[in-house]
Order: C-alpha cells, then sequence, then structure tokens
C-alpha cells in the first residue's frame, strides 16, 4: 500500500522548546512518508530531530514541493497559515495546520481603535484577518485546536466545520512511569514574561525547607539567574534538556509549580501533562476558567503564592496522582493523531480512523 506524504512546513525548527512538533512528526511517521523544510533557523536547537532542508524562499518549497509530491502540506501555529495557503493555492496540495495558546488568545474584543483612532471599531488580530478566508476555503482540510480556543475561533469567523478539538501534543509512552517520585519542586519552559517565572523564585524565596529546580529555556534565563543571585534565592537552575532526558528529570520531583502571567496567552502547557504522566503533582496559576478542565482532578490551581506555598509543602496524594496516570492520556498524539488521520483521510481514505477512544479526547 501507498504510504500517505506529509511536507512538514515549518519556522525554527528544531527549536528545543517546541517538543510539540518533534513529537507530532514521531507519531505520524510510523504511518506517513515525510519531509520537512524550516523557513527559519532555530535559535536553541535540538540536538535530536528529523533530517530538514533550511529554505528561506518560497520558489524553493515549491521545488520541494514538486520533488516530493506531497499528499497534504501541515504546519503549526495559525500564524503559518499565509505560507502555507500561497503554498497550497500555486500547488493544488490541500493543508492542515494544528493551532496553539499564544495564537488563539487575544483580549476581546481586539480593538485598533487606540492606534488607528478613525476606525473606532473592533476587529480580529492580523494573523487572524490573513488566515481567515485560506482556512474557510476548499483547499484547507483543517485546523487541529484546542478546545478551549473553539468559541474564539468561531467569533473570529472560521467556520466551525474546520475546527477539530484536540488535547495538547504529548508522548505519552515515553513519560508515563508510575515507580517513586522525588521530593523536589519543578517548573520548566521558556524563560519569557508571559511565564512569569520571577514568582517561581518568590515561592521559593518563601519555602526555604523546600528544593526548587528551575528549566528555565534561553530567553531572559541569565536575567533570571542574576535576579536570584541577587536575593539569594535558592532555587537551582537546571541546564536545558532534550525532550529524551526529561522523563528523568520529571522523576525526581514530587510537584511540578507552572507560573503564568494572567495578562499572557499561555494555553494548556504540554509539561502538565508529562508531569502528571510521570507521577508528579501539578500545580497551576489559575489564570483562567477552562484550566480546570485540563488540569482535571488530579492537580491544583493556584490563587496566590501562598496557597500554592500549602500546597506544594504537602505530599502528592496517591489518589490524585493515580487519577493524573489516567487523565494525562487525552494528551496522548500516539491516540489522537488519528484527528490528523481523519482530515487528511479526506485526500486517502487508507489512513487509520478515529477510534471511540480518541474522540473522548476531542472533548
Amino acid at each position: 500500500m501507498k504510504r500517505f506524504r506529509v511536507l512538514y512546513v515549518l519556522k525554527n525548527f528544531p527549536q528545543m522548546s517546541e517538543t510539540y512538533i518533534k513529537t507530532e512528526i514521531e507519531a505520524v511517521k510510523e504511518y506517513c512518508d515525510i519531509r520537512i523544510v524550516s523557513t527559519k533557523p532555530a535559535n536553541l536547537p535540538a540536538q535530536k530531530h528529523e533530517p530538514y532542508h533550511q529554505v528561506t524562499e518560497l520558489s524553493a518549497v515549491r521545488e520541494i514541493i514538486e520533488d516530493f509530491r506531497p499528499d497534504v502540506l501541515h504546519s503549526h501555529w495559525l500564524h503559518s497559515v499565509k505560507i502555507l495557503g500561497k503554498l497550497s493555492r500555486q500547488t493544488g496540495v490541500p493543508f492542515t495546520v494544528r493551532a496553539h495558546s499564544f495564537d488563539s488568545i487575544w483580549p476581546e474584543p481586539y480593538s485598533v481603535a487606540g492606534r488607528f483612532p478613525f476606525l473606532g471599531a473592533f476587529r480580529n488580530p492580523s494573523h487572524i484577518r490573513r488566515a481567515l478566508n485560506l482556512i474557510n476555503g476548499e483547499l484547507c482540510l483543517g485546523v487541529l485546536i484546542l478546545p478551549f480556543a473553539r468559541s474564539r475561533l468561531e467569533r473570529a469567523g472560521i467556520r466551525a466545520d474546520k475546527l477539530v478539538d484536540c488535547y495538547p501534543v504529548v508522548n505519552y509512552r515515553l513519560f508515563h512511569n508510575e515507580a517513586p517520585n522525588g521530593e523536589a519542586i519543578m517548573n520548566v519552559g521558556a524563560c519569557i514574561p508571559k511565564k512569569k517565572m520571577d514568582d517561581f523564585l518568590e515561592l521559593a524565596a518563601a519555602a526555604p525547607g523546600l528544593q526548587f529546580d528551575l528549566y528555565a529555556l534561553g530567553y531572559r534565563v541569565e536575567e533570571l539567574r542574576a535576579r536570584a543571585k541577587s536575593c539569594d534565592c535558592p532555587v537551582n537552575f537546571k541546564p536545558p534538556l532534550e525532550l529524551e532526558d526529561m522523563p528523568a528529570a520529571y522523576k525526581q520531583h514530587r510537584w511540578l509549580v507552572y507560573t503564568a502571567s494572567p495578562q499572557g496567552n499561555v494555553g494548556w502547557p504540554l509539561s502538565l501533562a508529562e508531569a502528571q504522566a510521570s507521577g508528579v503533582g501539578v500545580c497551576m496559576a489559575n489564570i483562567r476558567s477552562d484550566l480546570s478542565e485540563y488540569v482535571g482532578a488530579a492537580g491544583f490551581l493556584y490563587n496566590s503564592l501562598d496557597e500554592a506555598r500549602e500546597i506544594v509543602a504537602q505530599p502528592f496524594p496517591e489518589e490524585m496522582r493515580q487519577i493524573g496516570f489516567e487523565h494525562a492520556k487525552k494528551s496522548d498524539v500516539f491516540a489522537h493523531r488519528a484527528l490528523l488521520f481523519e482530515r487528511w483521510g479526506k485526500v486517502d481514505a487508507s489512513l487509520p480512523r478515529v477510534s471511540e477512544e480518541t474522540k473522548i479526547c476531542r472533548i
């Protein structure tokens, strides 16, 4: 049987912090022949990754399409729809895209009246305005979205039938480990303002008897490290780890405290599902009501650092730990990759179809 052919058109590949792309590719390639192009280099590249072509011109991507003859084009982030749509219209190859949080969250209504007073109206962000006609057109087979974003994207004008609810992309089989965990407290992610990692420093200072480990990636790490040193904050700054090394890191910890700013566009962090699959208790800033669905009964949402300190000072309840192993399966890409295959199946019906178990992950 002829294997399905998928061309990934990406930016920043293979960025270490974008493990969801690497994980999705690993799941997809079991059934598909893939080729990857990256239109912008990574500034913190992962060492282990699939082969890819670094290109800068759209014409170079078209040449790869002519050579590879893909059945579908695929990418991540709604910001990528513009280039996908251009390529799709020029070549006739349909496309799909997986949206995330930063591209699906914006203040509503989004006003440009401050910068353009003569407009005096509310409009969608520019990346949504550019994407609307392309997504709603015939060549777009669908957009995988985080469930909480559906209502906002529909209000923005995207057709409901183009949207496919899907939990975050996690390699559950890599992280699932029910052996005992260590005692330390961790935080992980890109060191950018919306992650509000200063709160992790403050939490560590308020609980000197506990061990706090910060796995912060790039960007403002050195600035944060200097701030911790200036206030003698007892946080261990850990070096960036490859995806394959993270399961061992999780097992050294009892709690994951995920700090976040309510003014940012933090969505459903995949590290929460990775932690739950690893037996780690999750405790995240309560920045939005939809997070209760994602955390489920296997974790906590805190409203203040005092509340977070009280939570992580205690052992993680074993009954919640057991719930976490099961809850994390909702983010297992090897189960919900079928949601992609279902959309691609509009082109090739030989791909695996969505099972009843996978449908549960969509709601």
